[in-house]
């Protein structure tokens, strides 16, 4: 009887921490402007290539690489542009400073954030 109940209490604790997640927390979708972790290793900060980088940032647009950031580094994000090249299925591109003083572009797949767009920044 006793095994019983300690097979059923058991069971009810896993239950449990189905319903109520026992997972890690899934980052959060946008606050606005302010600090943003960077998940990655060597991910550029890209500038250069006027107009055509500021309105349609890619690699190629924005060829000047100021510096990298790696994880667990943060960014302040201050807005975001759709860019004319995609990373990671994420079209959109932010423009950060980073911890060192530079300012560029950054493509946004590289942020935690659990969409694309990162709701309440906005458009450079």
């Amino acid at each position: 009887m006793r095994a019983t109940a300690a097979t059923m209490a058991s069971a009810v604790i896993a239950a449990a921490g189905l319903v109520f997640g026992t997972a890690g927390s899934a980052h959060a979708t946008g606050h606005g402007p302010g600090y943003y972790g960077v998940w990655a290793s060597g991910v550029n900060v890209r500038a250069g290539g006027g107009e055509q980088c500021y309105l349609y940032p890619s690699t190629s647009n924005c060829p000047d690489v100021q510096t990298t950031v790696s994880s667990p580094a943060q960014v302040w994000v201050y807005c975001q542009q759709e860019g004319a090249q995609s990373v990671g299925n994420n079209p959109y591109w932010v423009w950060v400073l980073t911890a060192s003083g530079h300012r560029g572009y950054m493509a946004s797949y590289y942020t935690n954030n659990a969409t694309d767009w990162i709701d309440g920044v906005e458009r450079c």
